[in-house]
């Protein structure tokens, strides 16, 4: 049954899977360019099934790497469009339909400050990386020429890879598909089940980390009281610094921490003061990694703020233009450029 949908729709269905990958969904696409590469190696070497109507096995292996790399092409262009207009709103919306919605935007940026935007040659090599690296490209600052260098050089390694994969391992993937198709719709219950074990893992494993975070937050109109105070609180700005970079704003008087070990940034600070933590992520996840570190070294009243950066803007307060200096802004043109 699977043999023989590719064998008479297999560009098309080429085309369609990558480009929904590159657009978000959740349907990965290296799976179809492995079975499309090996299907057309066999029936080339008359081991598949041909018939006078199949094109698929006159089909040049190079066309379905060049369509699969066109549809990868046509959804980065447009998240990179929408990194360019939209900034840090994109990865926000990004990561809430990711099921590693609390770590998905440090992970990306992580990477993304330690290799620039070089990252996008490898970054379809990595789950998740990159329907969001691309994003951060557009919102920092990289060319369109550049991106596109880069994106392009990835794309074809990864659709190359998949289609030689398959041509390499045709015999065996060909005994896979007579096994699935002796299974008939079993097959189907088979895949259902793997994927919804691995749905389950993603959910406990988000799941436990939550659990281990829950503390007390403290929210606005809670933060604005303590601000009418003396001592005020001392507010914390904990978000990496390319993500400060996507979305230039701080609440005012915030203290701006580089990206690291947060202990040593505050150790001058008296061991009782109140501090307030905030990030720009889902469940204020990095907010309360740093408050539970800097409670583990003795800071005694450290706390996260609930909704973050996003709580604050929505709420209607005034944001704090952030001064980016010179090291910075030169790091970032390297970045971008490299």
């Amino acid at each position: 049954m699977l043999r023989e949908l590719i064998v008479e729709y297999g560009l098309p269905l080429v085309f369609a899977n990558v480009l929904l990958e590159s657009l978000g969904l959740p349907l990965p696409a290296l799976p179809t360019l492995v079975l499309t590469g090996a299907i057309t190696a066999a029936a080339s070497l008359g081991q598949g099934p041909v018939s006078p109507f199949a094109w698929l096995p006159q089909l040049p292996l190079i066309a379905i790497v060049a369509v699969a790399v066109g549809a990868a092409l046509i959804g980065d262009i447009l998240w990179f469009w929408l990194g360019q207009r939209y900034g840090s709103r994109v990865l926000r919306l990004l990561c809430k339909l990711s099921m590693s919605r609390d770590t998905c935007v440090a992970r990306s940026l992580d990477f993304f400050g330690r290799f620039g935007v070089r990252v996008l040659t490898v970054s379809k090599f990595i789950p998740g990386l990159s329907t969001l690296a691309i994003p951060v490209a557009g919102a920092t600052g990289v060319s369109f020429v550049t991106f596109l260098f880069y994106d392009a050089i990835g794309c074809a390694l990864w659709a190359v890879l998949g289609v030689a994969l398959g041509t390499m391992f045709a015999t065996a993937v060909d005994t896979i598909l007579a096994w699935l198709d002796w299974l008939g719709r079993g097959a189907i219950a088979v895949v259902g089940v793997a994927l919804a074990v691995y749905v389950a893992a993603r959910w406990w494993r988000r799941m436990t980390l939550i659990r281990r975070l829950r503390m007390t937050r403290i929210d606005i109109a809670e933060l604005r009281a303590l601000l009418e105070r003396e001592p005020p609180p001392v507010i914390v700005d904990v978000r990496r610094e390319m993500g400060r970079a996507v979305d230039p704003f701080v609440i005012p008087g915030a203290l701006t921490l580089r990206d690291g070990d947060v202990v040593p940034q505050l150790a001058a600070l008296a061991r009782n003061r109140k501090l307030v933590m905030y990030c720009d992520c889902p469940n204020e996840i990095s907010a309360a990694l740093a408050s539970e570190e800097l409670k583990a070294h003795g800071f005694a009243d450290v706390a996260p703020l609930a909704g973050g950066l996003a709580a604050w803007r929505a709420a209607g307060y005034t944001l704090e233009p952030l001064l980016i200096d010179a090291a910075a802004r030169d790091a970032m043109q390297r970045m971008a450029s490299s």
